[in-house]
């Protein structure tokens, strides 16, 4: 059962997508190796935005389609049917390009939005740093103004694609006798600068998707500033709700549950009844968070901010599927190691899903003082 009644106007625009979908979904599978990825998903992104299917949410004077809630969860339930591959800069699309249509000046727009639908210019963020990461605010890298320029320095980690990224969406301290929420821009960077380096991070999966970011006295026009200077800390809060917010939740929600109902056929195949209860326990789980989702997607579609039920909806979906990558491997045994590709890469990354976008520990110290009112430790 759908949460939302769609209308005969949601059912025209489910209609469209369909018939699209059906005329244009890729048959062949996503490559392996990454430079053959990373063209497949920038032809199917720019086929998408040919037909308007990417950033249906952005305004249509930039592109998108003004797409309401109901429309969201309908595109997403639709893309998620078919099983269409992703598109190279989800970033980009759903982060960045919030950002600059909100934030960002007539100029900005002008030159910065075109490229980000078809994919033509990727973007990365330069948010988190070694010594700051959930606790964003506590950044270091610097930005100091020398005449008709920022120079910045400092370092930033967990970039991911910045060693395909043509922009870099960066966070920087203008103002080091500020207090710390205080005193932070926000730059868009062009990633051929002088004075950027890149250094790839290796995952346990052996991917290397993830970058640490090193800039050296790197030169960066003042009108790439977004926003006001020194105001930096209420778009990044925005950026933040973008990432935790509708669209992810809802595909968050269904690839949970895809992922329950994956256990629950593997479990039946290996028959380990000892697992039983764990099997049906993530199971219920699963759509108990679903639920729960389709509960509070008004709030995070409406929020400019993020509510503090995107920290819960992160914070449960997360550990989750933890679990739930953790009994399939208990299922799979020795054998996960061998013939359980597909569940033993899921388990790999599912290592780092309590860490990026604010750690299960920060998460629960921000639900406590802004959704329970309790004091700050």
């Amino acid at each position: 059962m759908h949460a939302f009644a769609h209308s005969g106007e949601d059912e025209a625009f489910r209609s469209e997508l369909c018939a699209w979908l059906a005329a244009h979904l890729p048959a062949e599978a996503v490559p392996e190796a990454e430079a053959e990825r990373h063209r497949f998903l920038r032809a199917w992104q720019r086929t998408l935005a040919a037909g308007r299917w990417v950033g249906v949410h952005w305004p249509r004077e930039h592109g998108g389609r003004a797409a309401s809630l109901q429309e969201q969860i309908i595109y997403t339930e639709e893309m998620a049917r078919v099983r269409a591959p992703a598109i190279l800069d989800p970033i980009a699309v759903n982060i960045v390009g919030p950002l600059l249509i909100r934030y960002g000046s007539e100029a900005q727009r002008a030159r910065l939005l075109p490229p980000i639908l078809p994919g033509d210019e990727v973007w990365c963020l330069g948010f988190s740093e070694p010594g700051a990461g959930s606790d964003l605010a506590s950044l270091r890298c610097r930005a100091e103004r020398d005449g008709d320029a920022w120079v910045v320095s400092g370092q930033k980690v967990w970039s991911s694609k910045a060693h395909i990224a043509d922009w870099c969406l960066l966070l920087v301290r203008t103002d080091s006798d500020a207090v710390k929420h205080r005193g932070i821009s926000c730059l868009a960077v062009d990633m051929r600068s002088p004075g950027i380096t890149w250094r790839p991070l290796v995952q346990l999966s052996g991917r290397s998707e993830f970058n640490e970011l090193f800039l050296d006295e790197v030169r960066v026009p003042p009108a790439n500033t977004i926003g006001p200077v020194n105001g930096g800390w209420p778009l990044v809060r925005a950026a933040l709700a973008h990432e935790r917010g509708t669209l992810w939740a809802f595909e968050f929600k269904i690839r949970l549950q895809n992922a329950a109902q994956a256990l629950v056929d593997l479990y039946r195949r290996r028959g380990i009844g000892a697992l039983r209860q764990d099997v049906a326990q993530a199971y219920i789980e699963a759509q108990i968070f679903a639920a729960h989702t389709l509960r509070i997607l008004p709030r995070l579609h409406d929020a400019a901010d993020a509510p503090p039920e995107a920290a819960l909806q992160k914070l449960f979906g997360s550990e989750i599927q933890q679990r739930t990558c953790e009994l399939a491997m208990a299922l799979l045994g020795p054998d996960g190691a061998l013939s359980g590709a597909a569940w033993q890469e899921a388990y790999l990354y599912s290592r780092s899903v309590t860490i990026s976008s604010g750690t299960s520990e920060i998460l629960r110290t921000l639900l406590a003082e802004r959704a329970l009112g309790l004091p700050r430790g």
